[in-house]
């Protein structure tokens, strides 16, 4: 219990322990007390005369000058009347009383049996309210949690036809531009709720001696939820608090408890406690609230989504059209286009696959001849079964080249005879051209009009052509000099055409 409470009880039989006084006689001088002295307080001379340990306050009245006698009455916030006190052979009047609060008191003293001197008059000379023992403990009780919440992702691409292979989407893009279409990409951000750890309550147990009385205190027991917690105050118990000083303390407990934290502090004289609620607020940690969804991928690179706040979930989509022109025969072939989502504070991540096909051009290789004139067919070696043909050569002149028999795929020209050579340009026209490797391009002369089925490997005169364009220069005439009169041109030519194996 307060200490406080005790004194009220011992001023009452403290009161009676002073002197009073009744005197019947009629006093020579009376003088109110003015409020001097209410700053006189020295509990530092408790035990001296009668200061008792409980408190006093002690009057001087200067000087008593022809009285022989002395009482003091109190009302206001004290009461009774008291003698003087020892020394009474002095010439200074001292009466002691209990202590009372000043504020409010009211003093009288009266003399007797003659005037009073010179003098300053009715003074407090010092006083004391007593040693109380007070301590004011407070305490705190702060909750701190971490929250973890959870996410899943997850990825998928579509295609407008929804063709698949063994479950990857799959484009095919056609040399018509038919297969062209657009893939759209889909990345589901899920929450899953949240979890919540790593639980704590700490605070401070704060001891304040606020009475005028040193306090030895000899434990500090914390209970929270009815569990003992160590409380480190950085000092060993017993220990002497000085008036006016604090002592502070630290606790924390690890675990999620509910109720009330409460302190109790136990000194020589008294016991004192307080006590903090318990509650758990907010997280004061949250991890993962909001997370950051970035994508990588072989067509885009990586790209940031967006972010995602807990309790929300989320959807974001990307589109791409995909078209033949767009790789063309440099890239035609197999692709697959990998794709990586990720939750970047998590690391959690989602693929997702995508095969684009495209098309090749297939080089389709074919035979070609020169025909005497601009009609297919025209001088062939053998009426029957093959058709190939020759040239009959009188002078300068340009024929139409025929592959596959009827195909026109271009022109040669024969040159006059110069320096006994003959030069032979070729233009192929539209989309033919000479085979990629090998001896494409094949010169036979003949002194008479051949005939048989004709062997163009074994021809004289061979070059190895490219492209659209090619000359060739043969001789004129035989080794025996006879001139030719006849020519057999043989092409290896082609055109490219889409693979007619390509599709799903």
């Amino acid at each position: 219990m307060r200490t406080w409470s005790r004194i009220a009880l011992l001023v009452l039989a403290l009161a009676l322990a002073f002197t009073t006084v009744t005197l019947a006689e009629s006093p020579t001088y009376t003088e109110t007390w003015d409020g001097r002295g209410a700053d006189s307080l020295h509990c530092d001379k408790v035990g001296e005369g009668d200061r008792p340990e409980t408190g006093w306050i002690h009057w001087v009245f200067a000087t008593k000058g022809a009285s022989t006698g002395a009482s003091l009455t109190l009302s206001g916030t004290g009461s009774g009347t008291y003698a003087p006190g020892e020394p009474l052979n002095a010439n200074i009047w001292h009466i002691y009383t209990p202590y009372f609060d000043l504020e409010g008191l009211q003093a009288e003293i009266a003399l007797f049996g003659g005037a009073a001197g010179p003098g300053g008059g009715l003074v407090i000379s010092d006083y004391c309210p007593g040693l109380v023992e007070e301590l004011t403990v407070s305490k705190t009780a702060e909750t701190s949690y971490t929250r973890t919440h959870a996410w899943d992702i997850a990825k998928m691409v579509s295609t407008e036809m929804g063709l698949t292979t063994d479950g990857i989407p799959q484009i095919w893009l056609y040399t018509d531009g038919s297969g062209n279409e657009t893939a759209t990409w889909t990345v589901n951000v899920s929450y899953l709720g949240f979890e919540d750890s790593d639980w704590k309550v700490s605070g401070t147990v704060t001891i304040e001696n606020t009475g005028n009385l040193d306090a030895v205190i000899t434990s500090v027991d914390d209970l929270l939820a009815g569990m003992p917690v160590a409380v480190d105050l950085g000092v060993t118990l017993p220990y002497t608090l000085p008036v006016g000083a604090t002592l502070t303390g630290s606790y924390t407990l690890e675990g999620m408890v509910e109720g009330t934290n409460v302190v109790t502090v136990t000194t020589e004289r008294d016991v004192y406690a307080a006590e903090a609620p318990v509650v758990w607020g907010d997280p004061t940690t949250e991890l993962y609230r909001t997370v950051n969804i970035a994508d990588l991928s072989d067509l885009f690179g990586e790209v940031s989504l967006g972010s995602v706040t807990a309790p929300d979930g989320a959807t974001f989509t990307y589109s791409k059209a995909f078209t033949w022109d767009e790789f063309g025969q440099e890239a035609c072939g197999a692709h697959q286009f990998d794709n990586t989502a990720t939750i970047v504070e998590t690391g959690q991540s989602a693929e997702a696959s995508l095969l684009v096909n495209v098309q090749c051009l297939i080089f389709k290789g074919d035979t070609a001849w020169a025909a005497n004139g601009d009609t297919p067919g025209e001088l062939r070696y053998t009426k029957r079964g093959n058709w190939a043909t020759y040239v009959a050569y009188n002078g300068p002149k340009t024929v139409s080249i025929f592959a596959g028999q009827k195909n026109y795929a271009g022109t040669a020209t024969f040159s006059e005879v110069v320096d006994g050579m003959i030069t032979i340009t070729i233009h192929l026209e539209g989309d033919w051209e000479f085979a990629a490797s090998g001896e494409t391009l094949k010169v036979e002369g003949y002194t008479q009009a051949p005939s048989g089925n004709p062997a163009p490997g074994l021809f004289s005169f061979k070059s190895s052509v490219t492209g659209t364009a090619a000359s060739i220069m043969v001789p004129a005439s035989n080794m025996e000099g006879e001139p030719f009169k006849f020519f057999g041109v043989h092409l290896d030519v082609g055109r490219w055409v889409p693979d007619p194996d390509f599709g799903p």
